[in-house]
Formats: structure tokens, sequence, C-alpha cells
């Protein structure tokens, strides 16, 4: 198999783009890939775009914006992992020859509206995680306390971020967590994603590929391996509703991920998760091995898992963007901004091994391992 860079990368901000905006965003959003890359659409073999509500432009009108070149034009749809998937069928299509540069398109924002709350079931996902929560804090002791310092973490990560949605002027702390708006207990507003839309881009391309980039620079991120994985029946499967489905889906597809890029935990500096609410975290500490059950809520008031936590714990540091909750969760561009947030972590903070991890409508999980390549 050949190797697959992250050579490029464009985004637009991230927040309440009107009804109409998706054709404009992405092309926003592409063009800037395009330039960072040092090339026009001439240059690009194929466009995969993760596009996850179905009122967003089809694929093939978006390509339009770009040219008209003839290059094949794929369309994926897989809820809150839209923008993984279209990076993981682009990555095969570079590892098999098939294709040297590719452009990766995340972009959700419907031409009409729509509510996809009212596909989903007898409960909105808020109360599923709010039962998901009150769940941990009977077995293990979780306070509220808990889920606000993921929380203030997270948007303080975003205030950093230029295209975050959740840009706040000040340092953000556990007691205004704690007095946000109660959305379903125990969660409150600010431990909730919001609902916003935007677009973003990556240039997949082989080392072959890399040849035709002019503005390719190292270091840059590999895709080590990408996994893919669907839920199995365990003990407290939820059938109903958009959720992260049983636990068993994160674990078994971030274990198969780390093996097949051939690394260990101790080697993860960064991990970027699907933290579309604050419980989520917590969970995926522990899902993902770092932490044994139960054990995330002391690791975390010792500063675990936020800036520093490498020196001062040996454990990555998670959604360093803001997540879902600081960086917002636009569905088809978040897995796209989770690399271009890992790419921007090997260059300017020295980190070298990355994992990022989505979920589609908890019925379907992507892991994806990056590792920094120098030259």
């Amino acid at each position: 198999m050949r190797e697959v860079f992250v050579a490029a990368a464009g985004t637009v901000p991230v927040g309440k783009h009107p009804l109409g905006a998706g054709r404009a965003l992405a092309r926003e959003a592409g063009r800037a890939a395009l330039a960072d890359a040092g090339i026009d659409f001439t240059g690009v073999d194929a466009l995969y775009c993760g596009v996850a509500m179905p009122a967003s432009p089809r694929a093939v009108a978006v390509a339009k914006e770009f040219g008209l070149t003839g290059l094949p034009v794929v369309q994926i749809t897989n809820a809150s992992a839209s923008g993984l998937a279209a990076v993981h069928q682009a990555m095969m299509a570079i590892e098999s020859g098939r294709h040297d540069v590719v452009m990766v398109l995340g972009y959700d924002a419907p031409d009409w509206d729509e509510n996809p709350l009212a596909r989903q079931g007898f409960l909105p996902p808020p109360a599923l995680f709010a039962m998901w929560a009150r769940r941990r804090m009977h077995d293990h002791g979780s306070r509220s306390e808990h889920l606000a310092m993921v929380t203030a973490k997270n948007w303080n990560y975003a205030r950093t971020v230029p295209y975050a949605a959740r840009r706040s002027d000040h340092e953000v702390g556990v007691d205004e967590v704690l007095a946000s708006r109660m959305v379903a207990e125990p969660l409150t507003t600010m431990m909730c994603t919001s609902w916003v839309f935007g677009a973003a881009a990556v240039i997949l391309a082989s080392r072959k590929g890399l040849e035709r980039l002019p503005g390719a620079r190292w270091p840059m991120p590999r895709i080590a391996a990408s996994e893919w994985r669907t839920e199995v029946y365990e003990d407290y499967h939820i059938f109903e509703g958009a959720i992260v489905g049983p636990p068993a889906i994160s674990r078994t597809t971030f274990d198969a991920a780390m093996t097949a890029a051939g690394r260990v935990r101790g080697e993860v500096d960064v991990v970027q998760i699907h933290d579309a609410f604050a419980i989520e975290e917590l969970e995926y500490y522990e899902l993902f091995g770092f932490v044994e059950p139960g054990g995330a809520e002391a690791l975390l008031e010792q500063g675990a898992f936020g800036p520093g936590s490498r020196a001062r714990t040996g454990l990555p540091e998670f959604s360093t963007d803001g997540g879902l909750i600081g960086r917002g969760h636009p569905a088809g561009p978040s897995g796209v901004l989770q690399l271009i947030e890992t790419r921007r972590r090997f260059r300017d903070c020295g980190d070298r091994v990355g994992v990022c991890h989505l979920l589609g409508a908890g019925s379907s999980c992507i892991v994806q391992v990056l590792d920094r390549v120098d030259e």
C-alpha cells in the first residue's frame, strides 16, 4: 500500500451560516485548500465529499464551483462521521494507485430548513446522553463538576481557534459551565454541542502526488491507519436514536486502528474525538484504554487531558481545537476539521502521533491514526 499524506488544508468559520450558503462555503474552503497546495482544480484527480444533511447541496453541484474538469465526484453520507468516511474512501483510492492527488471536502449547510432530530426516534440526543451521564454517576461516582471540567477545557481550547464557533472572550471556568441553562440534567447548554454549519477541505496525496503540489511543505501528517466498523449487540444496547452506540464499537475500532498503525497508547500525543456532549469525553478516556474504568475523574482533577497533560501525567491532550463542544459540530466537515487540527498540532506543537475518532449515528465508527513525517 502507498503512503497517504495530508498535504494541504482550508476551512471557513464554523457558525450560524444562513440557509442556502452550502455551495459558497464549500467553494471557499476548497479554494483555500487548493491555494495551500499551490494548485488549481485541474491538478486534482478526484473529489470526495462528506455530507451528512439531506438538504445540503449535492456534491456534483458543489464540484461545479471549482470548474468542469471531468474528474470523478463521490458523495458519502454517514451522519456525524461523514467527513472521516470521505477521508477513508479517498485514502483507499490513493493507496490502490488509482489516484495521486485527491480533494476531500466536508460541508453541511442546508438549502432549506430541516430538523434532523425529527427523524431520530423517540428521544433527542441530549436526553440519551444525559442518561449515559446519569449511569456513570451511579457506577463511578462522577459529579456534574467533572463534566464541567471537560467542558471548560474544550471551550478554552476553542478560544484560540480562528474558525471555532464558540470563541469566548474570557477564560471559562467550572462554575460558569454549571450555571448555564439546563438542557437535560446533568447536561447544561455549555456541555452540549451547538447547531452550526460550515465547510473544510484537505488535499490528500501519495509521495508521487506531492511532487505536483508546490505549496506542500514538511512536516505533514501521514494517515498510518484508518479503521471503520459497525456495532454488534451487547448489554445496554440502544436501537433507537442518534447516540454513540454500544461502548464496544469505539473500543474495538480504536484497538484495530492502533494495531494497523503499529502504535501503542504511550506514543499518542493528541486525540480528537466525537465529544458532542461532555459525558462522551469521560467515557472515551477509558474506552480507548488510556485510563482504567472509573479512573478518569481523578486524573481529570489532576489536570490530565488538557494543556500540558503529556508532561504532567503522561497522557495525551484531547479535543485540542475545542472539539464538537467548543469548535462546533457542523457534521460533514467535523472529521476533516479533526485532520486539520492534527496537522496544526504536528507543525506548531511538535506532536508526532494523533488519533481522530467519530461515530455516525451511533452505528458506525471510524478511527484514524496519523503520524508526523518530517520529509
